[in-house]
């Protein structure tokens, strides 16, 4: 004897079924990524984000692809379930010349997940060197730009901000000079502009 369902029971269990797969894709709501970028970082491409509050999570996953269709994971952070949010950075080596996308996949302690939009990065051919030699014994920074800069910083690794140039969108090779009474010792060279930053870091002698 075949079983009857009232029709009402039927659209019940179909209902309940979308829910818990929706839940599964989306249901992830404890973490707000915000402010999730991509710039050159020492060479490498640097991903940072920022949380604006954490609950019960595991872990945040990077994920990378070529053409924005087909991603694979380049490895995870550990959330550090803070209330008032956290800042979180990524870096990954640079070992193609295109463009590439990244997106950020957020897992909670039950396994839901929640992924932000991806964010294109577009390498050029000033990504990985722009100082050379990136070591540097004489009190002269060469500088060889593709790209229009606008300004030039050298930090310390303590964030103090030691030399600053005005490049007014110098391309091509240039000389900077800097003190002779710099510390040796390690720095981050960083150019900017409008719309991106891109950092080396450099050992002076």
């Amino acid at each position: 004897m075949k079983a009857i369902f009232p029709r009402t029971t039927v659209l019940f269990l179909l209902c309940c079924c979308f829910v818990a797969s929706s839940t599964h894709a989306q249901g992830l709501y404890e973490a707000q990524v915000i402010n999730f970028k991509a710039e050159s970082k020492n060479g490498n491409i640097g991903l940072t984000w920022k949380i604006e509050s954490e609950k019960n999570l595991r872990q945040y996953e990077v994920e990378y692809s070529s053409d924005g269709k087909y991603y694979k994971n380049l490895g995870f952070i550990p959330a550090r379930n803070t209330i008032n949010g956290n800042f979180y950075e990524f870096e990954n080596p640079v070992s193609y010349n295109d463009s590439a996308f990244y997106r950020l996949k957020s897992v909670d302690n039950t396994g839901r997940w929640l992924y932000t939009k991806p964010v294109l990065y577009r390498v050029n051919k000033i990504t990985a060197f722009f100082v050379y030699p990136s070591v540097i014994t004489s009190h002269v920074i060469n500088i060889f730009l593709n790209d229009p800069f606008y300004s030039l910083e050298v930090i310390s690794l303590n964030g103090e901000v030691m030399l600053k140039q005005n490049l007014s969108g110098k391309t091509g090779r240039f000389n900077i000079p800097i003190s002779p009474n710099l510390s040796a010792g390690i720095y981050i060279v960083q150019l900017s502009n409008y719309d991106k930053k891109i950092t080396q870091k450099v050992i002076i002698q």
